[in-house]
């Protein structure tokens, strides 16, 4: 009997891109599949789409429920799961069609827990053409170990699909205990990193095989509000898991991010013409916990000294509006 894996979708207001999101599920060349849409309450004609996708095909399920937030819509979809491996999509974005099919033999093949692929931005009203997938994309699949984590170009290449819910598979058992946080925006920032920490295993393909739509009326290209800081809040609880671990390595690379998501917001904020100084509580929490930082030949004396740069001297006169960023 061939692995059931479930797909959950959570949909909210998306009628002029669920079609074209969907058809890319069910035409899926793995065909064993549980398809989870969970309308989360939306206002426009996404419901009834959904409902006329059921009708249709007897491997999808329709979850109506009253709006909660993406990470609501995306807990409702994990309870329902009965599949051996769960994978997420958003409303208007696109699989390729062998998506699933790719892998699952890697996660069988390299016996991981996780298997994640690689993905393209598209335009909104762009129609991707898919990349070809050789015969030998077994061989394009590596397990990622201690090597991959000291390597500061690969984080810098693959720490964002390594970190969204989509273009992955996961043991289901992996979400036991775990789910996504109702209204947050950075649902993924909050609830990923805990999956690899209960995986035994991980693989990565790098060929494309889900296409994010470059949507207009997403959050992230939406006018800036507070509701952002939260992302800067999941890094800092990262950074308290793995300082309490003594991972110094995990510190690193969390801390990095804490400091990039400070500078993003920053910049954000400026171009909105908001009050900078709200970030002052998380300017105050970078420089007091400095001393998570140590010296190691990962981290290196420049980086050190960069650090403390900002720290001390950037970020306040940025804040105090004292210098154009």
């Amino acid at each position: 009997m061939k692995d059931l894996v479930s797909v959950i979708v959570p949909v909210y207001n998306s009628e002029q891109y669920l079609c074209t999101c969907v058809d890319s599920i069910v035409n899926q060349t793995y065909r064993d599949l549980e398809i989870i849409l969970v309308d989360d309450g939306s206002t426009d004609s996404s419901g009834t789409i959904c409902d006329q996708y059921a009708a249709k095909d007897d491997r999808v399920q329709v979850i109506h429920k009253t709006n909660g937030g993406n990470g609501d819509a995306r807990n409702a979809g994990l309870g329902a799961a009965s599949g051996m491996w769960i994978v997420m999509a958003d409303n208007d974005d696109i699989l390729h069609t062998r998506q699933i099919e790719v892998l699952l033999a890697v996660a069988q093949d390299k016996d991981v827990d996780i298997a994640v692929g690689w993905y393209r931005s598209f335009e909104s009203m762009e129609n991707p053409l898919e990349m070809k997938i050789p015969g030998n994309f077994l061989d394009y699949a590596e397990v990622l170990t201690n090597q991959h984590l000291y390597d500061d170009a690969f984080i810098a290449r693959y720490s964002m699909i390594l970190t969204v819910p989509w273009s992955k598979m996961c043991r289901r058992e992996l979400y036991d205990g775990i789910r996504f946080p109702s209204r947050s925006r950075h649902d993924d920032t909050r609830t990923t990193w805990k999956l690899y920490e209960k995986a035994k295993r991980t693989a990565l393909i790098p060929l494309e095989l889900h296409y994010w739509r470059n949507n207009p009326d997403s959050y992230g290209r939406r006018r800036f509000d507070t509701s952002h800081f939260d992302g800067i809040d999941a890094y800092g609880e990262q950074l308290e898991y793995f300082y309490g671990l003594k991972k110094q390595r995990y510190v690193e690379i969390v801390y990095a991010e804490y400091v990039n998501d400070i500078f993003w917001c920053y910049n954000r904020m400026r171009e909105a013409e908001m009050d900078v100084m709200l970030l002052k509580p998380y300017w105050k929490y970078m420089r007091q916990h400095l001393n998570y930082l140590k010296l190691t030949k990962s981290l290196g004396l420049k980086q050190w000294m960069r650090y403390r740069y900002l720290a001390w001297y950037k970020l306040p006169r940025l804040l105090h509006g004292s210098r154009s960023w």
